[in-house]
């Protein structure tokens, strides 16, 4: 328990230790109420990132499928096997578990932190009622109490700052995350859309060659099946390398991005907390300046001073 002022109620004076105690406990049980209803917000946040990132692996697995049939077309048209060059299957699904992995661990730990956060709470409210009881005002503890709270409300306007500008720092970095993939996501859905006339000319020569031969029969060119076979299977090979490129991007920024999304969260929802609390102190600090002439309004004051935090 906390240090008070020498007074003659006892060696420390025990209403102001019993006020800084009721502060601190009430402090830290409106963060964790608050934090208790920003816990559902990162559940959810989590659950749209695994939405968007099935998205994600079903088009690379979609890719990788369309890459296979390529391969086999191109085998059937050369009478030839060819070997297995493109990512397999199993790599993607490689992949995709060790994602899900990570949301499992993150939703395990959060719904642990649920549960720890609401027994928290029961906690504090018991000691706030056991504080409560050691707040009995006397003229002189009256005097001492006004002084602690300038001083907690000194700490709390430092701690508002802190928690304000951590939110601002993560938050920034947060939209730079965000830019980054929406920049990079776009950039790459354009550049597949645009393999198939990336490739088009080397198909549109082979076609001419084909002309060439059958008006001359000079130089005879690969058929025009194994052409265009050869030239679908390049496609979806760069597609493909383009899908993993995506995908790996968005698992690797939406992890982080995760990550700086809690830490803006906290630094919102603690300089809320404290901000409100300090608006209520300031009330009771100049509720309790009024000069008390009559004892008997100690006892409504008391009462008063205890409404704050009860």
């Amino acid at each position: 328990m906390s240090q008070g002022s020498l007074c003659p109620c006892g060696a420390h004076c025990r209403v102001t230790k019993a006020l800084r105690d009721l502060a601190d406990t009430q402090n830290q049980l409106c963060l964790l109420a608050r934090e208790e209803s920003v816990i559902v917000s990162i559940l959810e946040h989590l659950h749209n990132v695994v939405s968007a990132s099935q998205h994600r692996f079903t088009a690379w697995l979609g890719a990788v499928a369309a890459c296979e049939t390529a391969q086999a077309n191109l085998a059937l048209a050369q009478s030839v096997s060819r070997a297995h060059t493109t990512t397999p299957r199993w790599a993607v699904e490689a992949e995709q578990r060790l994602f899900h992995q990570w949301v499992k661990q993150q939703q395990h730990h959060w719904d642990q932190r649920l549960v720890q956060v609401q027994r928290g709470m029961a906690n504090y409210r018991t000691y706030l009622q056991k504080c409560a009881q050691q707040f009995v005002l006397t003229p002189e503890c009256l005097g001492l109490c006004l002084p602690l709270l300038d001083e907690l409300l000194r700490h709390q306007e430092e701690r508002i700052e802190q928690h304000h500008l951590a939110s601002i720092s993560a938050h920034e970095i947060f939209l730079q995350f965000e830019q980054r993939w929406t920049y990079e996501r776009d950039r790459l859905d354009y550049e597949i859309a645009q393999v198939p006339q990336a490739y088009q000319a080397g198909r549109n020569q082979a076609h001419k060659q084909w002309s060439l031969h059958v008006v001359t029969g000079i130089g005879r060119p690969v058929s025009l099946t194994q052409t265009n076979m050869n030239y679908q299977l390049m496609v979806h090979t760069r597609q493909l390398e383009l899908y993993a490129q995506q995908c790996k991007l968005f698992l690797s920024t939406k992890v982080e991005q995760f990550r700086l999304f809690i830490q803006k969260m906290e630094g919102e929802y603690k300089a809320t907390v404290l901000a409100a609390q300090q608006e209520r102190w300031h009330m009771l600090h100049a509720q309790l300046s009024v000069e008390v002439a009559d004892p008997d309004q100690l006892s409504s004051l008391q009462a008063l001073a205890l409404s704050y935090f009860l």
